[in-house]
């Protein structure tokens, strides 16, 4: 009776282990995934040593939203390490935001201007793409080569993000300036 007792209670572990390691196999995968996904938010691109150094920066809004300018005033005044220029000249760096849809400035009062059919380049400036609706996309250009240091895409589709906007700029830099003082 005693072997038929062990033989039974081995059936039952072995059971019971058919169904634990497929799903302690799925539970440890998700478990590496996720620490993955973690080194991985935290090993970002380094900002350039420009973005660190620079003291002005120029804000250009280039979408149709004038929220999303005086959001961005309020954030770097708040913020307090750049100091806001009002010319692209005077800047150490550009404060880029760019929407989802173009707005071009097109003068009226001149009487050879005429209407002409050809599609426009969508592209709000050279090498910059649209954001996806509900979306504005920041980008931090060096002003005289206009290479890009840093950049993102913010949801932007209600006051409350927009108060948002410059988070991941402010984490970018604090983040690099943490890892440089090491």
């Amino acid at each position: 009776m005693g072997q038929l007792q062990e033989s039974k209670d081995r059936g039952v572990f072995m059971k019971k282990m058919k169904y634990f390691f497929p799903v302690a196999t799925m539970v440890l995968a998700i478990l590496l995934f996720d620490f993955g996904l973690a080194q991985a938010r935290d090993k970002r691109a380094a900002l350039p040593s420009k973005v660190l150094s620079a003291r002005t920066i120029y804000v250009d809004n280039q979408t149709n939203d004038a929220e999303i300018q005086h959001d961005a005033y309020m954030g770097l005044t708040k913020w307090g390490r750049y100091e806001i220029v009002d010319t692209q000249q005077k800047a150490d760096l550009v404060l880029r935001f760019t929407g989802s849809s173009v707005v071009k400035f097109v003068p009226g009062s001149d009487a050879s201007d005429k209407y002409d059919p050809k599609p426009v380049n969508e592209n709000p400036a050279a090498g910059d793409e649209l954001a996806p609706p509900g979306c504005t996309r920041i980008t931090l250009l060096e002003p005289k080569s206009g290479d890009t240091l840093w950049g993102e895409v913010r949801k932007t589709n209600n006051a409350q993000e927009k108060s948002k906007l410059l988070e991941g700029l402010h984490d970018a830099v604090d983040q690099q300036e943490k890892s440089r003082n090491k």
